[in-house]
Order: structure tokens, then sequence, then C-alpha cells
């Protein structure tokens, strides 16, 4: 039998090859959107790009016809495959693949009437209303195409082989921009653009398939095993998931809506930008929160009550531990990225971003507490919190646009993000996993400010002195930044075992690079 301290050993390592591979993944996956966008930009320009954008808003609320199946199947194939019950498993996908293609095809039929209606709910030029409604079509066929295929990605994360599903994410994220170029320079436009998002979406469900075929031989992937125990099954977890994925496009996805539809179709676009630019802290920090939903699945099923605290409090510091830097940097370096990416132009909108990082810091800090809570089945209370914020975000937004435009929407999302979060999720995740405030101070939020002071006077004091205006000169600016913040919460912050964890990172990857120059030397 393994011993405890084998088992977490085990498990550290798994945590961290999930988690590298996750954000080697999302670091390719980032550069290469940082890379494209200002050229899709010009090439569209920026009242057809802000259509594109518009449309992306309103399709993004196509994913709740993912009906919270994701997480489900994500949580009961790592349970089932846990306890070497391939049966149920199978089952379990076979349902949620029944359900997502009819779901897809509803999508599909959906986006028609739509298609004819866009043009009359938002302020589109009248030059524009045949482009906007293939684009809408185009873009519901290849939303419904995609909707089965998110059955495939939960299993391989089910599975916890986020390494395979990030090969297969950078692989398609190559082709699609490479592309997208292409199409772009043939002048293809915006509609050329969505042709090519959806073959690639389609087309690399097929290496996914054979992938889980070679991880988990004895599992397959069709409709033929889908029983009523498991849809009823996933409709009890998924129910309140629900509900929480549509608070999160009222908090995430209307804004584009509500300025669109209040303000000129070209104040999308530069508030877009300056919110994407605050979603990338949150975007890395996430790579970290894909493995814990399966992971505290395992555990629960396992009965390991007393790792899942100690994975609360630890999973919720290095959530913080990468936020807070990144955040740091966006903020104080702003108006100076957006100016040197996008344009000169957009920089004076970099005041945006520090009202929407603010948001997203307090909104990430309890991602850790909610995936846990979903692989011990304790997240229903949540929905009913993340709805109620929704449904004021939407309504502070709609109303704040009128007086203070894009400051009100940011707004908007800001209030009821600190109050749901800071008032209502987190004691409620204390209380469920039997951890006390004084334990959260002590081991998450004490290590995790003390190096913030220090790394916010440095990149104050760089961005005086150097002025940057390059993203090359930006980048190093921030490195310096990072470089304080890593170098005093390791020194003063982190625990023996994150300290002992960094240092055999750090040794596998110098050996890692010797090893890589013995071989070019001797070739």
């Amino acid at each position: 039998m393994m011993t405890q301290p084998l088992e977490d050993m085990k498990l550290r390592q798994r945590i961290f090859r999930n988690t590298a591979s996750n954000y080697i993944g999302q670091f390719i996956v980032l550069g290469v959107g940082f890379v494209i966008a200002p050229f899709i930009l010009h090439t569209l320009g920026a009242s057809v790009y802000g259509l594109w954008v518009l449309v992306n808003s309103v399709m993004a609320y196509g994913s709740l016809l993912d009906l919270g199946l994701y997480s489900a199947v994500v949580k009961y194939v790592s349970e089932y495959y846990a306890k070497h019950d391939l049966q149920q498993a199978e089952s379990m996908i076979a349902t949620a693949l029944s359900i997502y293609t009819v779901v897809g095809l509803i999508a599909i039929m959906l986006s028609i009437p739509m298609a004819f209606l866009f043009p009359r709910l938002f302020s589109v030029p009248p030059v524009e209303r045949s482009t906007i409604t293939w684009l809408v079509i185009l873009a519901g066929v290849n939303l419904g195409l995609s909707i089965p295929g998110v059955t495939i990605w939960a299993v391989l994360n089910g599975l916890q082989r986020f390494d395979l599903a990030n090969i297969l994410t950078v692989t398609g994220t190559l082709i699609n921009a490479l592309a997208t170029v292409a199409i772009l320079l043939a002048g293809g436009g915006v509609l050329g653009v969505i042709c090519v998002n959806l073959l690639t979406n389609v087309t690399m469900q097929i290496p996914a398939i054979l992938l889980i075929r070679r991880t988990a031989p004895g599992l397959h992937v069709g409709w033929h095993s889908g029983s009523r125990k498991h849809l009823r099954q996933v409709a009890s977890f998924s129910a309140s998931l629900l509900v929480t994925n549509i608070a999160g496009r009222l908090q995430n996805k209307t804004d584009e809506i509500v300025i669109g539809a209040s303000l000129p179709i070209t104040s999308v676009t530069p508030y877009y930008f300056a919110r994407r630019l605050s979603e990338v802290v949150q975007t890395l920090t996430d790579q970290f929160m894909k493995v814990l939903l399966p992971l505290a699945s395992e555990l629960h099923a396992t009965e390991y009550y007393e790792r899942l605290r100690k994975l609360y409090l630890a999973s919720t510091r290095l959530t913080l531990v990468v936020f807070l830097p990144l955040g740091c940097i966006v903020v104080i370096l702003g108006q100076q990225i957006l100016s040197a990416w996008v344009g000169a132009e957009y920089g004076k909108y970099a005041y945006l971003i520090l009202i929407l990082t603010v948001s997203g810091v307090i909104d990430t800090s309890q991602w850790p507490a909610g995936a846990l809570l979903q692989g011990m089945v304790r997240h229903q209370p949540l929905a009913v919190i993340a709805i109620s914020s929704g449904i004021i975000n939407l309504g502070l937004s709609i109303l704040l646009v009128q007086h203070l435009g894009v400051t009100g929407v940011a707004l908007g999302t800001l209030i009821p993000t600190t109050i749901a979060n800071l008032v209502f999720v987190a004691p409620y995740a204390m209380r469920t996993l039997g951890v006390n405030l004084g334990t959260v101070v002590r081991e998450v939020l004490r290590p995790v400010l003390i190096p913030m002071l220090p790394t916010v006077i440095i990149l104050f004091a760089l961005r005086q002195i150097v002025q940057p205006s390059s993203l090359p000169v930006i980048a190093l600016v921030a490195a310096a930044g990072l470089s304080v913040y890593v170098s005093i919460y390791y020194l003063a912050g982190a625990d023996s075992v994150e300290r002992q964890a960094y240092q055999n990172v750090a040794l596998a990857t110098v050996r890692s690079i010797h090893a890589y120059l013995q071989s070019i030397g001797s070739a």
C-alpha cells in the first residue's frame, strides 16, 4: 500500500505537470492572440472589428447551452476513472454527448432568426447589414458544431491529461492564426475569418478522440450507452452550474452589448481591448484552477477531507501569487501597453483596466473555493449568489452607461462582484471547508501581500525613469517588477514545501537546458 508521503509527492507531481502544461499552452495561445489582434483590427477597421466583437459577445451566451454539463463530465469521468469503473464513465460521456448534439442543432436553428433581428437591435450601419447577417449565421453554425465537441475536451480533462488537451489547443490556435492571416491578405474579410474558425474547431475534434482512445483504451466516446440514471445525475449536478454560468455571462459578456446598444459601435472596440488586457491576468490564473475540479472530485471520492482543506488554502494563496504581480503590471503599465499594442488612441482608456482588474482579483480569489465546492457537490448556494450578482451587474451597467459612458459599465461590474465574493462566497466556502479567518489571513493573505508594496514602487519608478513606449521595453520593465515580487515572496512568503518545489523546478529546467545544449554540441 502506498504511504501518505509518497501519495502526497505523486499528487504534487500531477498538479505540477498539469499546471505547467496549462501555462505553456496558454502563454502560446495568448501570445498568438496578442500578435494577431492588431493585424485583424487594422485590416478590418475599427467599425467592422467592433461588429465582430459585438457578435462574439452575443454568441458567448451560446456557451450557456453547455448547460453546466462540461463540469459534470470532468467531475464524474475523474471520479469513475479513479474507481476503475469505465462502464459508468462511458455511460456518462454518452449521455452528455447526446444532450450536446440536440443542443447544437437548436443553436444552429436559432442563429437564423437572430441574424435578421441583430441589425435592428444594434446601431449597425446600413452598408454592413448584409455582412452582419451572414456573420451571425456562420457564428451560430460554428457554435452548434462546437458544442458536441465540448464533451471530448471534458473527457481529456476528467482523465487529468491537460497536457494532451493543451497540445491540441496550441496546434489549433496556430493553424487558425495562420489561416486567418492568409484569408485576410486574400481579401476574405470578417466572413472569411469566421469560416476559418469554424473549420479549425471542427477539425481539431478528430485528433482529440484519437488521444482519448490512446490514453484510456477501454473508454469509448459515442452515443450508444447513455442512460436515464446519468441524465438525472447530470441534471442534479449541472442545474446550479447553469445558473452560475448565466451569471458569469451577465457579468463578463454583457458589457460590450450594453455599450453597443447605448453608445456608438466604435465605443465597443476600446472597451474590448481594455477588458481583454485585464482578463489576461485571469486567464493565466485559470490555468491552475483547471486542475482543481477533477482533483477535488478524486479526493472527495476517497474521503481525504483534511487534504481538501490544505488544498483550499494552498490553491487560494497560489492564485493570488499569480494574479497580484501580473495585475500590478497591467494596471501600472496599462496605458503604455495599449498604446504600443493597438495604437496610441486606445491608451487613454487605461483607467478601465484598473477598475476591471480590481474586479478581477476579487472574483478570481474565490475560484479555488468554487472548484473545490463543485468537487464536493456543495456548490448549489453559489448559484444563487452568482445570479443575483449578475442581474445587479446588468442593471447597474444599463443605468450607469447613460451617465458615465464606458466607465459606468466597468463600475457596474466591480460593485456587485465585490459584494458577492467578499460578503457571501468567501464566508460560505470557509465555513463549509472548516477554515477560519485567522488561518486565511496567516496562510493566504499575509504571504501574498508582503511583496506588493516593493513591487508597486519599482514599477512606478521604472515607468517614470525608462518611460517605456515599445513592447520589448515594456516587457523588460514588467519582468523587473515580476522578479521583485517573486523574489520577496520566495524569501518571505512561500512555505518550505513551496520553496522545495520551486528549487526542483529550477533544477529540472537547468538540467533540461544543459542536456539540450549537449545534444546540439554532439550533433
